[in-house]
């Protein structure tokens, strides 16, 4: 399948989901995130979810980790105004909007690539083989360039695995985990 095929068929199936799904979606994520080591995160990166895609409640599962490493760092992206490059900052109470309606942090305190041990990431889907899909900008593959293979690139997502994407290139970055509402895979 092809990843504008695979995405369009996935957006459909989540405009689909009610609030409520969304809900009990979170929560089974939030179990299944439950079950993976913690041990070497001290600051991770995340984002945060968009309504209008109905995308699973990262600040939930942020939540957690707070109170389940009570020094963690979180940091959110911010995407510069040249629309072609992200980097990371210490999450803030206020929030701004960038001009795709995605809110981001204030960017105070910068976290470079190299202190940064884990991500939760967006996507729309994933494949077999770790590959995903988002909305096309290549913000994340550019930025996971950045960090190597050293860092744990968790996916969150609320269906499972598609079979391979045909049209995977050499600048994607697979993940190195993706959960979902009843499983936990890792690549």
């Amino acid at each position: 399948m092809l990843k504008s095929d695979a995405r369009k068929e996935l957006l459909k199936k989540r405009k689909a989901l009610t609030e409520s799904d969304c809900i009990k979606l979170d929560d089974l994520l939030l179990i299944q995130l439950q079950k993976l080591d913690w041990s070497t995160t001290r600051i991770v990166g995340s984002f945060y979810p968009s309504d209008a895609h109905a995308e699973p409640n990262s600040l939930l599962l942020v939540k957690f980790l707070k109170y389940y490493i009570p020094e963690l760092v979180v940091v959110y992206p911010v995407i510069h105004e040249n629309g072609s490059t992200m980097d990371f900052y210490e999450e803030t109470e206020e929030l701004l909007v960038n001009q795709w309606g995605i809110h981001e942090p204030i960017p105070n305190k910068l976290y470079v690539p190299e202190q940064i041990d884990t991500f939760l990431v967006p996507l729309i889907g994933f494949d077999q083989s770790g590959h995903r899909i988002g909305y096309g900008k290549g913000y994340y593959d550019r930025y996971f360039a950045r960090t190597g293979n050293r860092v744990k690139r968790i996916g969150l997502s609320y269906f499972e695995p598609m079979a391979n994407f045909e049209d995977t290139h050499q600048f994607d970055v697979p993940l190195s985990h993706c959960i979902t509402p009843w499983n936990n895979y890792e690549f």
